[in-house]
């Protein structure tokens, strides 16, 4: 006895095939759902790091700026071109305008410089920077990212000499700081001393 092969229904062949093509398609538009998901998921995984770091990078610049303003600070001393007011320095050195005028050649300082130290200082000049605050060039600053302040920043400076300052005594000093008009925009001078050799009260 021989088995006959059934013959083959072309309609039920043509719907089973229907049937799996649906099925594959299905599969696929899963896999492609899944897919978009995960792509979708790194995504906003990477923008909440790209976030996060840069909230990171600009919290480290601005603990940096804050470190340099205050090396700044605590390395040099700071007047303001206010009269008859006394301005103490460090190391025991005061300072009183009791002049201060803009003119075409710059800011005109003059007053009085103080010792209240037991120290006799010849040769002494006295140097006059005028220089903007330094919120006002953090950007430069940032492009530089130098420890220092750079004099590119500087509005203008000027020196005079002074020539000898005995312990416990004033002497009068003036002095013409160039390129300082008035404006609107507040600035700080910083003022040095140069040149002097120091001696004590005998």
């Amino acid at each position: 006895m021989t088995d006959a092969s059934q013959p083959v229904d072309p309609t039920l062949a043509l719907s089973e095939s229907g049937r799996k093509t649906k099925r594959l398609s299905i599969q696929i538009q899963i896999l492609l759902i899944v897919l978009l998901l995960v792509v979708a998921a790194a995504g906003a995984l990477g923008f909440l790091f790209w976030k996060k770091t840069k909230a990171l990078d600009e919290t480290e610049k601005g603990l940096a700026f804050s470190q340099f303003v205050t090396d700044i600070n605590s390395t040099t001393d700071f007047v303001v071109p206010q009269v008859n007011t006394i301005q103490f320095l460090r190391r025991g050195y005061s300072i009183n305008f009791d002049t201060v005028r803009y003119t075409q050649e710059g800011l005109f300082l003059s007053g009085t410089l103080g010792n209240g130290t037991e120290l006799y200082l010849n040769s002494l000049a006295v140097n006059f920077v005028a220089r903007p605050y330094p919120y006002k060039i953090k950007e430069k600053w940032e492009k530089e990212t130098i420890p220092w302040w750079s004099d590119d920043w500087n509005i203008g400076s000027g020196q005079t000499n002074v020539g000898t300052l005995g312990p416990g005594t004033s002497v009068p000093f003036s002095v013409t700081i160039p390129n300082v008009k008035q404006t609107s925009d507040s600035m700080e001078i910083a003022v040095s001393f140069s040149g002097e050799r120091y001696s004590y009260l005998k």
